[in-house]
């Protein structure tokens, strides 16, 4: 009966140890973690007190509106998120693991989504439409 316990016991701690093991590996890979507190700029976000300017990030040819309504939008959904840090690369962290496709690829997609609706006028006119339903009821 005390042998069969202490091989619970030892087969209980491997199976602790190997899960820090895991985690500790994944961030080894990386140079830091934390929960995002704040997004100054679709470029530039603060992981806990930390500054990261996201590389491959350029917002440049947003208007002034869609630039705003960019800023506002990742405020809305990133922060409060934990992630990963790699140099200048960003990563979710799900749970222990993390995201393959970086924040900054995330980022970028939504500016080049936001660039092409803005060429076209049908970012303004959803986001009129949006404003006057919201505001006049209209439909």
């Amino acid at each position: 009966m005390g042998l069969a316990l202490v091989l619970i016991v030892l087969s209980f701690l491997e199976v602790s140890l190997s899960s820090g093991n895991d985690m500790e590996a994944i961030n080894l890979n990386f140079d830091m973690s934390g929960t995002i507190t704040n997004v100054l700029s679709p470029s530039i976000i603060v992981i806990d007190t930390v500054v990261v300017n996201l590389e491959g990030v350029d917002p440049s040819g947003l208007y002034r509106f869609t630039y705003s309504y960019l800023t506002q939008d990742l405020k809305d959904y990133y922060i409060g998120k934990d992630v990963f840090v790699k140099g200048n690369y960003v990563y979710l962290d799900l749970q222990g693991a993390y995201n393959s496709e970086s924040i900054n690829e995330m980022i970028q997609k939504d500016i080049l989504s936001l660039l092409e609706q803005q060429d076209y006028g049908s970012f303004y006119q959803s986001s009129y439409q949006s404003t006057y339903q919201s505001s006049y009821g209209g439909s």
